[in-house]
């Protein structure tokens, strides 16, 4: 059966949306959670009405679309952060469907293809195309925007000026500072030259329509606007007449060059080379123009505003990756025929290729809390690592660790060391407060694991800090004391222990540790004899044992395959190796640390 062109081109087009939606949710994986998208949680907590009076009450500055969107999500499929992000998919997939249809009516088929999968291996577009922000909507609204103004500046008609300020409306719902796509537009209505008196007329028809749909939020805007700045003014972090000082960046040659840099996914060098071809091959092309003012005029004027008015932060542009994609995808397929698929192919493997590498760094929360086994009754002690239930850490905590737990918010150190099990949290190690506070716990409390690191890339370290298991130890000879073993007997063929030891003086002769395994008669069924094993990395003499110091002794006891199931008896001696005199314990020369029941 042969396909009609209409059913071959609807079958492409889903394949391709498929692949993205595939890419978008394999690289969920790469991304971790950071501070805003924790406020956008603490925005919709709560029922709609509390989500809706979060941003009126100057609790936070932003357009309520996309919360009130994020609210019902949440409602839905509930808080984990992959389904959070998966509503970044359902809002970026329809926006890269619209892109896809501009790409073929402006430049034929293959520049949409080229168009979706070059944007959809861009790491600036999947960071901010997964985000739990407004972002994701940002991209849908803008491309919406893009669509109907070029629709209408086809068709000047009433009713496609009226969808075009609808979609203006819509823009200003989801981000305030998507006024400056509607600037970039409209100088691209002045420079194109399709500026006359009738479009002049719809165009202002449509921006009083958008303003008078937007006019109920309008007061609740104001309102934001001048409680920002009089907060601002009070911190001393404004900068310039308006926007956001304290969470943008200022327009400098360091600030551009990013931004270069990241647009063009590290390989600047190809995206430049594209885009001068584009310009050389397409500069005829109305609407590889419109396609450039999405990709860089828009970020420009971001830049521009920004010189007297703090509105520039990277996330804000990153729309501009599906202009991008457009325009690259334009000169993709205006190169011959045998170079299109080598000239795709080639973008899409560079992209992938330096894709893990610019994906920003953040700390990962989700593989350093996931790596820590939590028992009931483990204690967490934050020590810079922004304190507070209501924080972003203890987000993180309730997010990815299992219950039974208890967080030390207020530094009760004394808490801490009154537990056995602390998990001794910190995201600013070389912190000299935070080193005090470790040394202190340490000698009573010894690392027994470290999740997570300081270095460049973040700094996030979980370290449990264990105490013996006993608070006395029992006493075998003179010298020698045992605090306790923890034993697990989940093994299939053996049992692995853990043997603490600290003595106050170091014995004077080097005895042989014996842990042995008794059936009911008494009979030996397995042993682990030796020095002590500390940490199972490095043998140590009981003569060396330096004073004040615990040492953990990992033992493993392997089953015999004969065995017979039952209740078994664990035991410990210390004996002279030299002639199998034993330490006594109590007046006995063994000590019973558990009975085990082995099937």
């Amino acid at each position: 059966m042969t396909l009609s062109a209409s059913s071959r081109s609807i079958l492409i087009a889903a394949f391709v949306l498929w692949l993205a939606a595939s890419l978008l949710i394999f690289a969920s994986g790469l991304l971790h959670m950071h501070s805003d998208e924790d406020l956008s949680y603490r925005a919709t907590n709560g029922t709609l009405g509390d989500t809706i009076y979060y941003q009126q009450s100057l609790q936070d500055n932003q357009a309520p679309l996309w919360f009130v969107t994020f609210w019902g999500w949440r409602q839905l499929v509930g808080d984990a952060e992959w389904s959070s992000r998966v509503l970044g998919v359902f809002l970026t997939l329809p926006a890269l469907a619209i892109a896809y249809r501009m790409g073929r009516n402006w430049f034929g088929e293959f520049a949409a293809v080229s168009t979706v999968l070059i944007a959809v291996t861009n790491a600036f577009f999947i960071t901010y195309a997964m985000d739990i922000r407004p972002y994701p909507m940002v991209m849908f609204v803008t491309a919406i925007s893009f669509w109907a103004f070029d629709r209408w500046l086809i068709r000047p008609k009433p009713r496609s000026a009226a969808i075009y300020g609808v979609s203006l409306a819509l823009m200003l719902y989801v981000h305030y500072l998507l006024v400056f796509v509607i600037t970039a537009q409209a100088l691209y209505l002045l420079a194109s030259r399709r500026l006359n008196r009738r479009t002049l007329i719809q165009g202002i028809g449509a921006g009083v329509l958008a303003f008078v749909l937007w006019l109920p939020w309008f007061p609740t805007f104001l309102t934001q606007f001048f409680g920002l700045r009089n907060l601002e003014a009070v911190s001393g972090t404004g900068r310039g007449i308006g926007g956001i000082g304290v969470s943008t960046k200022p327009t400098t040659p360091e600030t551009i060059i990013d931004l270069v840099y990241t647009m063009g996914n590290g390989v600047i060098w190809l995206y430049g080379i594209m885009l001068i071809i584009g310009v050389i091959l397409l500069w005829r092309r109305r609407r590889f123009w419109l396609a450039i003012t999405w990709a860089l005029l828009v970020p420009a004027i971001y830049l521009g505003v920004n010189l007297f008015s703090g509105v520039y932060a990277q996330r804000y542009v990153a729309h501009a990756m599906i202009g991008i994609g457009l325009a690259l995808g334009a000169v993709i397929a205006v190169l011959p025929t045998r170079l299109r698929w080598t000239g795709l192919a080639g973008v899409i493997a560079v992209n992938i290729i330096v894709l893990p590498l610019q994906i920003p760094p953040r700390t990962p929360f989700r593989d350093v809390l996931g790596a820590m086994e939590i028992h009931a009754g483990d204690v967490i002690y934050l020590d810079h690592a922004s304190e507070g239930d209501q924080s972003y850490t203890g987000y993180q905590l309730r997010n990815y660790l299992a219950p039974g737990y208890e967080v030390v918010w207020d530094h009760d150190f004394a808490r801490a060391e009154s537990t056995r099990r602390v998990w001794y949290i910190t995201a600013d190690w070389f912190n000299e407060d935070v080193r005090a506070t470790f040394a202190a716990l340490e000698p009573t409390h010894p690392v027994q694991q470290v999740v997570g690191k300081c270095d460049r890339q973040y700094c996030f370290l979980a370290q449990l800090m264990e105490a013996p298991p006993l608070s006395e130890p029992i006493q075998f000879g003179e010298r020698m004391l045992f605090w306790g073993a923890d034993v697990d007997p989940s093994l299939q063929d053996g049992i692995n222990a853990r043997l603490w030891w600290r003595v106050e003086q170091a014995p004077e002769r080097d005895y042989s540790i014996g842990l042995q395994l008794l059936d009911e008669s008494g009979r030996l069924v397995a042993q682990s004899d030796g020095a002590i094993q500390n940490y199972g990395l490095e043998t140590i003499q009981t003569s060396s044992l330096e004073p004040g110091r615990l040492y953990i002794d990992h033992r493993t006891l392997s089953l015999p395959t004969d065995r017979m199931d039952g209740a078994y008896t664990l035991a410990l001696v210390v004996y002279q190796s030299w002639d199998n005199v034993r330490l006594e314990v109590d007046g006995v020369d063994s000590y019973i640390i558990d009975t085990i029941t082995i099937q």
